[in-house]
């Protein structure tokens, strides 16, 4: 008993019916059940063994669930405690002299719960509440061992019955024997149970059979979710073929199921947005990929999503996140947001022990759309585009195709009555595609790891052709965006191959090339919104335009542009104006290399050049000093 000083218990008979009664098999059979809770499982006659509970089921039938936990906590109280099921209450005293103590509902600590690093160490509580319903609640250590007033306090808050000493109590929840473990994650996706790879879906579900000695895994915070609807085979020979001759469907549903494949790729955040100011079926394509795992009513706007938008794409770890619609003016939520998903990581944030939290960090396939280019809904609403994010979340333009985001109509009359039927299929067929995907890769897992930088390796470079480059071209915006598209069709394939869609071979891979090529022309058009975008702008140009830079001293040409040395490049204001800067102010562009730390100014407060010195300009004009370690010309 406690070792700790505890009033004395009052003393308490129990009734003799309950411990002598000839044939407790039919006595009280129907257990105080409120009537309001006719259609719930109903406690047993009086049960005081666990012989008792594995016959009573043919006189007063028990539900399994109840049944499995009333068994486990008969075969696991500590000594000194018994249960009387005619009061239904857990209770401490002899029973030879019949003295019975009631002190609580019946319960058992089912299992000790602790967070991936080994801390924070639980108790969860498994109990009957006073509507005979099984709940449970999860209390942790520091609690039970800080005061029994504020552990009973929550058990009552969450149900259970209390009528005894609360030192009592607690000092046998306390003693309970617990085998059971539990690791508590704190976002779903890729987890290691042992050498068994499992994965957690955001409603705390779990992919995959952590080993017979493992730890259970359990998701802290859950996301409810819509049970599944129709068939995997029914989505697949509706949606699935649907999708087959339009490049932009086949890309969002690929982008949908990318999600577990990010960490094999080495990718922590990929993004799509498809954009078109007038009606495209632009939502109809987010409407398809999220009916690979819910329904279509569970589409969110980016308004809709504004406060949480951090924890929903922590939620969405591993997965896919979609959001349609976003707003011509953000808040201040959604660009902070932005600013997080531009390195797949969360805001530092005090916790109530006023302790730093680690930065949260997620690995998320995210699908938007919007009127316009998010650089260019940015720019209207003068905000500076984050840094990096014009690579993590790639503008697609919706109105590509010969109906809008559609090619094939698969015979509908049109885009609209296509769309429909897309979004009908949607309503009768979601949620099998993602976790049968999911279900595969856990089957093959062991070549997975190495088969998708294989794919993206072999597909990368179609892509780059696609767009005039080569493997060789230097590392910048563009490899970084074909990478993530190759892995969009890696993905199509992989999943294609594993019977999850019904495409043919190669028809991922092809409509992502179709991808990549609009998506560049598209961003060849558009002037820079962020350094470094500027930067490769430049450093393109410079490569071509090198035979105009003259050695220093050199009198220019008509067609000189500046001169070059071991260290800079001094490029004169006019072509920096109307060549490098074409389609922007050239203030902008001056702005974004003095961030990018290319363009280093003279000295002078009211200018951003650099007066030459007689070595390099006999006249001593003024030009743009580029710093040449900083720029990758080749």
């Amino acid at each position: 008993m406690p070792d700790h000083d505890v009033s004395p218990m009052p003393e308490h008979r129990a009734p003799q019916s309950d411990l002598e009664t000839a044939d407790p098999a039919l006595a009280d059979a129907a257990l105080a059940v409120p009537a309001s809770n006719a259609g719930q499982a109903q406690l047993p006659a009086p049960v005081a063994t666990a012989t008792y509970v594995a016959t009573a089921d043919a006189a007063s039938p028990i539900d399994p669930q109840i049944r499995a936990f009333l068994l486990a906590m008969l075969e696991e109280m500590p000594p000194g405690w018994h249960y009387l099921a005619r009061e239904r209450m857990l209770g401490f005293g002899g029973r030879e002299d019949d003295d019975w103590t009631p002190m609580c509902g019946p319960l058992r600590v089912e299992s000790l719960v602790r967070d991936g690093h080994g801390h924070n160490w639980s108790r969860r509580i498994r109990f009957l509440d006073r509507d005979g319903i099984l709940r449970h609640v999860t209390i942790a250590e520091e609690e039970m061992i800080a005061g029994p007033r504020r552990v009973c306090a929550q058990l009552v808050a969450a149900g259970l019955a209390i009528e005894g000493n609360r030192d009592y109590i607690v000092d046998m929840l306390r003693r309970w024997p617990v085998r059971a473990r539990t690791r508590l994650v704190s976002q779903p996706g890729w987890q290691q149970a042992g050498d068994t790879p499992v994965f957690v879906l955001p409603d705390g579900s779990v992919l995959g059979r952590p080993g017979p000695h493992e730890d259970a895994i359990e998701l802290s915070i859950t996301r409810p979710a819509a049970p599944p609807c129709g068939s995997l085979e029914g989505w697949k020979d509706s949606i699935g073929q649907l999708a087959l001759g339009n490049p932009a469907i086949i890309c969002a549903i690929s982008a949908a199921l990318t999600g577990p494949l990010l960490k094999f790729a080495g990718i922590d955040t990929l993004g799509l947005n498809f954009h078109a100011r007038t009606s495209s079926g632009k939502t109809t394509a987010l409407v398809a990929a999220l009916s690979c795992m819910a329904p279509r009513e569970a589409l969110a706007t980016w308004n809709a999503t504004n406060t949480g938008l951090e924890l929903t794409c922590l939620q969405a770890n591993d997965g896919a996140l979609l959001l349609d619609e976003f707003p011509a003016q953000p808040s201040t939520e959604i660009i902070a947001a932005l600013y997080s998903t531009g390195n797949g990581t969360g805001r530092l944030r005090g916790n109530r022990k006023l302790a730093l939290e680690k930065t949260t960090h997620w690995r998320t396939a995210m699908l938007s759309t919007s009127e316009r280019p998010i650089a260019a809904m940015l720019a209207s609403a003068r905000i500076d585009m984050p840094a990096g994010l014009g690579v993590r979340l790639i503008d697609i333009p919706a109105r590509s195709w010969t109906h809008g985001i559609f090619e094939n109509l698969h015979g509908y009359a049109s885009g609209h009555a296509l769309s429909e039927a897309i979004r009908d299929a949607a309503g009768r067929h979601h949620g099998h595609a993602l976790p049968a995907f999911v279900q595969r890769l856990i089957e093959h897992h062991a070549i997975i790891a190495t088969t998708v930088p294989a794919l993206i390796e072999r597909l990368q470079p179609d892509m780059l052709a696609a767009v005039g480059l080569t493997v060789e071209s230097p590392d910048g915006p563009v490899q970084r965006v074909l990478k993530r598209l190759a892995l969009i069709a890696a993905t199509g394939e992989i999943a294609a191959r594993l019977g999850v869609l019904p495409w043919p071979q190669n028809t991922a891979s092809v409509a992502l090339t179709e991808i990549a090529r609009l998506w560049h022309r598209a961003h060849a058009a558009q002037p820079p919104t962020s350094a470094e975008a500027m930067a490769h702008r430049l450093t393109g140009w410079l490569r071509a335009n090198r035979h105009r830079l003259l050695r220093p001293g050199a009198v220019l040409g008509d067609n000189d542009v500046g001169w070059i040395d071991m260290n800079w490049i001094y490029l004169g204001a006019e072509a920096l104006r109307t060549e490098v800067a074409s389609g922007m102010q050239a203030e902008r562009a001056v702005k974004l290399l003095r961030e990018a730390g290319i363009l280093v100014p003279g000295g002078e407060r009211v200018s951003s050049q650099y007066k030459l010195p007689r070595s390099i300009d006999p006249d001593r004009n003024r030009a743009y000093r580029l710093d040449r370690s900083m720029l990758e010309m080749g």
